[in-house]
């Protein structure tokens, strides 16, 4: 090697040094930086949540008392587990790193904000906006597309747009109406049981229930799932119509009556305690229907 070419050598071995001190701090931070969450809040800010889709269709919840409310459904509770995952998705898991941050790439994945599967929005204190997330396609299954409103960033998340409903409907809490520890329960068509203090289960008469129509009752009661909430027609309706049976069960702490009724082949359940009418299950409606009042008073 010459003495020229070992300077032009020793030139280049420079110029590559200065190049990787003045790029690599700057690389190394893009590449080793996990991604932060989507909104980096506190979950215990949020007031309040918001929610939208495609087709107009609007949500909105809001935390009571420490519950989750829908308040344009007369404050009932909503599916808390339900909300608590969408804000552990939102504020708490961090998503890895984005797959895209092109103005085309939000339209393409529909996470823009004038193109979107669903939005987000989390209210805190006095109303105020925490932040909006705009959740699009699906890349794969159980994954969608989303980014936050404040940022440029998409990401590929692990979740499902139907777990982010915009319809108050969706967010109901299924189990509102389950009766897991009855004392007494009374049918209307003639039957009558009370729980005694070591657990047992006596008719009117003092005789003993027969134990699988008895299991069959307290199961019914205890995993009770309501469908939704009957449409304004069909909640007049019910109004002014008698239940096709009804049960009278006391709890250690109240007393309820759950009425169910038949209207054009589907099938509803109403709760003194709730001034609507749920829709009911075909299924739980006739296993309740059917049970034997001669056998839970303890007749052979």
């Amino acid at each position: 090697m010459t003495r020229s070419n070992g300077v032009l050598l020793l030139v280049l071995v420079i110029q590559l040094f200065l190049t990787a001190v003045v790029y690599w701090p700057q690389q190394a931070q893009l590449v080793a930086d996990p991604a932060a969450p989507l909104l980096a809040i506190d979950p215990a800010e949020v007031r309040a949540i918001q929610l939208a889709d495609d087709q107009g269709n609007e949500a909105f919840l809001q935390r009571i008392e420490g519950s989750w409310r829908l308040p344009a459904q007369q404050d009932l509770p909503a599916d808390s587990a339900l909300v608590e995952r969408l804000l552990q998705v939102l504020a708490v898991e961090w998503h890895g790193y984005p797959v895209a941050t092109s103005v085309a790439a939000r339209q393409r994945f529909e996470v823009a904000s004038y193109s979107f599967q669903r939005s987000v929005t989390l209210i805190g204190a006095d109303d105020a906006q925490l932040g909006t997330v705009f959740l699009g396609t699906a890349p794969a299954f159980r994954r969608i597309h989303a980014r936050s409103a404040a940022d440029d960033a998409i990401f590929s998340i692990a979740f499902n747009s139907f777990d982010a409903p915009a319809t108050d409907n969706a967010w109901l809490d299924r189990s509102l109406l389950q009766v897991p520890t009855p004392e007494k329960i009374r049918g209307g068509d003639g039957f009558a049981l009370t729980r005694l203090d070591n657990g047992d289960w006596r008719a009117a008469n003092g005789a003993a229930p027969e134990p699988r129509e008895l299991d069959a009752l307290l199961v019914s009661l205890a995993n009770l799932q309501v469908d939704g909430i009957a449409t304004e027609d069909q909640q007049r309706t019910l109004a002014v119509s008698a239940p096709a049976f009804s049960l009278d069960i006391e709890t250690a702490g109240e007393s309820l009556q759950l009425a169910f009724y038949l209207l054009e082949e589907e099938h509803f359940i109403h709760d003194q305690r709730y001034d609507l009418f749920f829709t009911l299950s075909a299924y739980d409606f006739d296993r309740l229907q059917t049970l034997d009042s001669g056998r839970l008073n303890g007749l052979p």
